[in-house]
């Protein structure tokens, strides 16, 4: 459960990179921002999946509540992204929020990543008296 908890902590990083890149590229390159509003909902999924994820594994409360406040976080980015199609600002707070978002994921997979890593470290050390 863990190591799944890694991988859905790391999509959903990748998955903000991605948002901003098509964002970006709607406003500059003129790409459709309809896919930044599909990946968008997608990623909420994913951390919602993640947070479920750190419930199951009983990871560190404090790792816990960093996934639940991102997933928190992203549904509310998701209703301000549709309510910034007509609120420029809704908008306006649209884009600092994802910034948050991307650092509160990047946390969140530092996170998962230091309890899976720390707890390995932990079973796989010697014990006092062995010879290692």
């Amino acid at each position: 459960m863990r190591k799944a908890l890694i991988v859905t902590d790391a999509l959903t990083v990748v998955l903000i990179l991605v948002q901003a890149m098509i964002a970006g590229q709607s406003l500059f390159a003129g790409a459709n921002i309809s896919i930044h509003g599909f990946v968008g909902n997608g990623t909420f999924v994913v951390a919602t999946v993640a947070l479920v994820l750190a419930f199951v594994a009983r990871v560190p409360v404090w790792l816990l509540a960093l996934n639940g406040l991102l997933a928190l976080l992203l549904f509310f980015q998701t209703g301000l992204g549709y309510v910034g199609r007509d609120s420029s600002v809704a908008a306006s707070f649209h884009v600092p929020l994802g910034v948050t978002a991307f650092g509160l994921a990047t946390g969140a997979l530092v996170g998962a990543i230091v309890v899976v890593v720390g707890a390995r470290a932990l079973t796989d050390a010697p014990g006092p008296g062995s010879s290692a």
